[in-house]
């Protein structure tokens, strides 16, 4: 499987400081203020569409999700359906993460998943460059603290992200 190697991979804690403003989605369902004015059916049209694992059927949804005021929100959107698509069916949850470039550029998940890492370390006061690091982009190292931290209390599409994206494993 080939990944993008793009700068902001290369770069991944450009933003943090905006990061830790905007909230990354977690399994927590913590994220931007805006997120409950999307309507769930969006997440459901997402979820159903995702689970076809079909590429013309994803590109048709994102046309579609132009609709929404907001082009952040169509990110929103599909970070949502990817979580809750995990939590139902874990197989088509791995193909999209297999597939995602089919998805970009409205979410880049490799992008999100290095931020998401990342806030959650730090915001466990884990170090960067310290106490985690990145070898190669999507490569992560981490000091077995930190990696037994990072398996602590996370929801199923924070666990297929660690295991699809990053390659590792529960400890």
């Amino acid at each position: 499987m080939t990944f993008s190697t793009g700068s902001s991979l290369n770069r991944p804690f450009y933003s943090l400081s905006r990061l830790a403003q905007e909230n990354v989605i977690n399994s927590s369902d913590q994220g931007r203020e805006n997120q409950g004015e999307i309507d769930q059916s969006y997440v459901e049209l997402a979820i159903d569409v995702l689970r076809a694992q079909n590429q013309e059927y994803i590109q048709a949804l994102k046309d579609f999700l132009t609709v929404l005021p907001n082009p952040g929100w169509v990110e929103l959107v599909l970070i949502k359906a990817i979580y809750q698509l995990a939590e139902i069916d874990h197989e088509a949850g791995r193909w999209v993460l297999h597939h995602s470039a089919y998805l970009m550029p409205e979410l880049d998940i490799n992008n999100y998943a290095v931020q998401w890492v990342c806030f959650k370390l730090q915001s466990q006061g884990f170090i960067f460059d310290q106490d985690f690091w990145f070898v190669a982009p999507l490569q992560l190292g981490l000091t077995k603290n930190a990696e037994l931290e990072l398996w602590q209390d996370i929801s199923l599409g924070d666990r297929l992200i660690l295991e699809e994206i990053f390659k590792i494993h529960d400890p």
